[in-house]
């Protein structure tokens, strides 16, 4: 034959198509002789009357099967069988009449006809009315044709859909009845099964795609089904369709797509865009067969080119191309199906039950550590970090750094990073830009501008491109904290938009020294005296060797001596000394009593520690001052003393000058009781230049006096 106006090429198509067409076609044949496996056999045991109801959803029909008759007489009983059956070689055994009705004998009757008569109803019009033979199992296995009884005669069937046959017809005889020739009540085990079309059922198992720490491709498999995966990224979807029944489905397509379920600023963004589909026969990615890139795709068994047999499945590896998205947006994962069943009835399915996170296009990271943090490693697979703990020590120089991604395949020209670099665990160690220079490599050396409580970088990013940037902390105590987030904003298409780092897990460890000083009472008369409490306290986690130092008050006098292991007195000089090793929680504690002639300022006590590490510092008690009555203050508690009533008294003229009605007495009686100094000087600082300094300020008041 020859097609007019149609190249030799095109012809050649056409053939072939047509030849897998036909290769692939499935036409229903009623009268072909089919082979039956029914895996859904259900089994009634019915006497004269009784009917049951089988509804069939897919058909929406209804048979009702009811027994209105039996035809069974006996033609001869082998008594000396059922006697040698039951007395198993006993002498004093005999048959007595009504033995066999017992179901043990019964095989011994043979039967000049037994049959029950069935009337089957569809949808409650009487198909046929047929006297049924009994066959043990007659719908496990059987060929029949549509319509009509099975080759061996003992299974009917409806249009191939529902099969009714009976396993077994049961008589019972009177107990008088010696000879079993008149049964007294009749059974049928009435078997059915109707013809369940193909269920289909599909798992997805996602894989993103990237390097593992040592370069190598690596998929990482997610565990519940969905998955988070950043944009302009690609993406596995690994989809495995199986038919659960024993009905083959024919001509299975499967269209797939990967759609927005949220909108990004009041519209869907982009679908994900399929890159490739593959066919694995195994789970092995080399033993992998090209199917193409566009939907629908055929999805049949490996044995037969035409149907997926039932409890069978093909599992198919498609390739998806994720959008570039400024927001973080949910996509569902959706698989269409289409099939036929035996008799070309057509049916669908839908999975929509799996879930995928598109990350924004920026990605910003914040991290702490040493130096080692500075150079940044090859990207691992994963687009979010989960919780992962970063473990630091107090005598570390830690860095706080940062990582800026743009993941899209589109610029962002304007950038702002935004981070706070105070926090309760950590504030700036230095501004000294030559210490950021000796630390910091020069990619990294970015200089931000330092607002009060915010630091801020100002910068733009190409697609891939990847901006860095570090500053120096001081860590003030030991502590499991959050990482304070870090905030990128930038505008695209006229809309702002931002995000945030993941708050990682710190903890720093550490000794932790706090010392107080306490007096009692802190008003005296002359020649009164008043007890001095000192507490040392190490509220870290690590052990520290502490060198205590304390000194008397200028003009007082020592009444009662310190008593703690190993404590040094010096008189000349009126101080105490006192080494210790102080774990993780403890307390140690001294006291002692002076008489005062003066008012002054108690000078502060000072512990110097160092741990095993010989990470070392010094914290410094408060310094509280000491009234006594009638007389005037000396050194610093005279400075002291004489700054807080000029404050006193200006805010009294102030209240009285806007009518308030107190009185500057009342004011100027309100007298600072303490000073304030450092509790603790960090690391890497010359804070005990300054302790060491109000020291000798108090050693020089006390040669004055």
């Amino acid at each position: 034959m020859r097609i007019s106006g149609v190249s030799d090429s095109l012809r050649l198509i056409l053939i072939v198509i047509l030849l897998i067409g036909l290769a692939d076609a499935h036409t229903y044949n009623p009268d072909k002789v089919e082979g039956w496996e029914a895996d859904d056999i259900s089994e009634n045991t019915m006497e004269w009357g009784d009917y049951i109801e089988v509804y069939v959803e897919h058909l929406n029909t209804t048979y009702t099967i009811e027994v209105n008759d039996f035809h069974v007489r006996t033609s001869e009983i082998d008594l000396t069988a059922i006697e040698e059956e039951k007395c198993k070689g006993s002498a004093d055994c005999t048959y007595e009449c009504g033995d066999c009705s017992e179901d043990d004998y019964l095989d011994q009757i043979n039967y000049a006809a037994k049959t029950v008569n069935i009337r089957i109803y569809k949808n409650q019009t009487l198909l046929k009315s047929f006297p049924f033979h009994e066959s043990d199992g007659c719908l496990e296995s059987f060929s029949t044709k549509e319509g009509g009884w099975d080759t061996r005669g003992v299974v009917w069937n409806d249009a191939n859909e529902f099969f009714i046959g009976v396993n077994n017809i049961k008589c019972e005889f009177a107990s008088d009845d010696c000879f079993c020739t008149d049964p007294i009540s009749k059974y049928a085990k009435v078997a059915y099964a109707p013809v369940l079309p193909p269920e289909m059922e599909t798992s997805v198992e996602l894989y993103l795609l990237g390097y593992n720490e040592d370069g190598n491709p690596e998929d990482l498999p997610s565990d519940d089904g969905s998955s988070i995966v950043r944009s302009n990224s690609v993406f596995k979807a690994e989809i495995t369709v199986d038919n659960t029944e024993v009905m083959p489905a024919h001509h299975v397509d499967a269209s797939v797509s990967v759609k927005p379920v949220e909108m990004v600023k009041g519209k869907y963004p982009l679908d994900c865009a399929l890159q490739k589909i593959y066919k694995v026969e195994v789970d092995d990615d080399d033993d992998r067969q090209w199917v193409g890139t566009t939907f629908p795709i055929d999805v049949r068994s490996v044995s037969t080119t035409d149907k997926l047999n039932g409890s069978s499945g093909v599992t198919h590896i498609i390739y998806f191309k994720v959008p570039s998205l400024p927001e973080r947006t949910k996509y569902e994962l959706q698989i269409d199906l289409t099939y036929e069943d035996f008799k070309e009835r057509k049916y669908q399915y839908t999975d929509n039950s799996t879930t995928i996170e598109v990350l924004p296009v920026i990605e910003v990271k914040k991290a702490i550590g040493t130096e080692d943090y500075a150079v940044v490693a090859s990207e691992a697979v994963a687009p979010y970090v989960g919780e992962t703990t970063c473990t630091i020590y107090t005598d570390y120089d830690p860095y706080i750094f940062f990582t800026v991604i743009n993941w899209g395949d589109y610029a962002i020209p304007s950038l702002k990073l935004v981070d706070s670099p105070v926090d309760t665990w950590h504030k700036p160690a230095t501004t000294d830009l030559n210490v950021w220079r000796c630390a910091l490599p020069a990619d990294m050396l970015k200089v931000p501008d330092m607002e009060s409580d915010l630091w801020n970088w100002d910068f733009s990013l190409e697609p891939g491109e990847v901006m860095t940037c570090a500053y120096p902390v001081s860590l003030l105590k030991p502590g499991t904290y959050k990482l304070g987030s870090a905030t990128v904003n930038w505008t695209e298409d006229g809309y702002n938009y931002s995000m945030v780092s993941y708050p990682q897990p710190v903890e720093v460890h550490g000794p932790y020294i706090e010392v107080t000083k306490t007096i009692d009472p802190t008003l005296v008369t002359q020649n009164n005296t008043t007890d001095v409490t000192v507490i040392i306290k190490n509220t870290g986690d690590r052990a520290a060797s502490i060198t205590v130092m304390d000194q008397l008050p200028m003009e007082s006098v020592l009444v009662r001596n310190p008593v703690s292991r190993g404590m040094v007195i010096y008189e000349g000089n009126e101080s105490f000394f006192l080494k210790r090793v102080i774990k993780a929680g403890e307390v140690e504690t001294f006291d002692y009593t002076i008489d005062p002639n003066r008012t002054v300022m108690l000078p502060p006590t000072v512990v110097e520690f160092v741990d095993i590490t010989t990470y070392e510092g010094i914290s410094v008690s408060d310094m509280p001052i000491l009234t006594v009555n009638g007389t005037q203050a000396i050194g610093a508690a005279a400075d002291v003393l004489a700054e807080a009533e000029a404050e006193a008294k200006a805010t009294a003229e102030a209240m009285n000058a806007s009518g308030s009605g107190l009185g500057a007495g009342m004011a100027s009686a309100e007298v600072a009781e303490t000073i304030d100094t450092p509790v603790r000087t960090e690391p890497g600082f010359t804070g005990v230049v300054a302790v060491l300094a109000c020291l000798a300020a108090v050693l020089i008041g006390r040669r004055r006096k």
